[in-house]
């Protein structure tokens, strides 16, 4: 059976006195030691966030800048193909005409020569006459 003393009243002081400075001296201190870490971490979780936010609102405008560059060099090639083309139109154009003020120029020189070797042709008939008239009658 169980026998109640004034031991069994020392114990239950002791214990209690040991359980009050154990909650003292470690507990308490520990409890606050893992209050300020997760606090840390909370922090340090919200920071982390914050720069996840912060890179993701810098990757999205970088896409922006981007895609806008990506707009902008495709209308400038279109841009300078616009221009290409027209002066391509021009130069072949200007060497039409100048292709075809040659076809004329030399036309007219040929008809000139021509002219120039007939008129000379045509004088000189008579001359050939007599010779095939020579040749023919000697």
């Amino acid at each position: 059976m169980l026998d109640l003393n004034i031991t069994m009243l020392f114990q239950l002081a002791n214990f209690f006195l040991a359980l009050i400075l154990l909650n003292v001296l470690l507990i308490r201190p520990i409890r606050n030691i893992i209050r300020q870490r997760k606090s840390v971490m909370d922090g340090m979780g919200s920071e982390a966030a914050s720069f996840e936010e912060q890179a993701a609102r810098r990757l999205a405008d970088y896409e922006a800048q981007l895609q806008g560059a990506r707009q902008e060099a495709g209308r400038n090639r279109a841009e300078a193909r616009e221009a290409g083309a027209a002066e391509q139109a021009a130069l072949v154009g200007a060497a039409q005409k100048e292709a075809q003020a040659i076809m004329t120029q030399a036309r007219e020189t040929l008809r000139a020569e021509a002219d120039a070797t007939l008129k000379e042709l045509r004088g000189r008939i008579d001359e050939f006459a007599d010779k095939a008239a020579a040749r023919v009658l000697g």
